[in-house]
């Protein structure tokens, strides 16, 4: 399924990309003993931070699921989510009655669940925690 992933998100098919960051935010809740590297996520997030802007709606909506799995798994990786769940702001996309937010994959990496789970000793208020957290990354 890694493998079908990464294939996909550098599909020229729409579609095809986002079942392909659908299945990287499947891989993301992989266990520990399963999962690809940091280095695996690291690169995506860095993909979809270069390249959101050019994306349809549903694509965008992939891509910030994929990033907030992927900020879910550790420090390091939350840093580098978060930097560009920031960058690209709340992901605007029309709902079927119309009346829902935008998807703010920001406030999915910032709980304090999430912080918890992560060990980080701060709440992303610009503070950098130790683990190279901060509000302001």
């Amino acid at each position: 399924m890694v493998e079908l992933a990464d294939q996909w998100v550098r599909s020229d098919d729409p579609v095809r990309r986002e079942c392909g960051y659908g299945l990287l935010y499947e891989a993301s809740k992989f266990s520990r003993k399963k999962a690809p590297s940091e280095e695996f996520f690291l690169a995506h997030v860095e993909r979809i931070a270069d390249t959101i802007g050019t994306e349809s709606e549903r694509v965008r909506l992939s891509m910030g699921a994929a990033l907030m799995g992927i900020g879910k798994r550790s420090a390091v990786l939350n840093e580098a989510a978060l930097k560009a769940a920031r960058d690209v702001g709340p992901i605007e996309f029309t709902s079927a009655s119309g009346q829902c937010e935008p998807f703010d994959v920001v406030k999915h990496l910032t709980t304090d669940r999430l912080k918890e789970k992560l060990g980080c000793r701060c709440g992303w208020n610009g503070i950098t925690d130790g683990l190279g957290l901060s509000e302001n990354a």
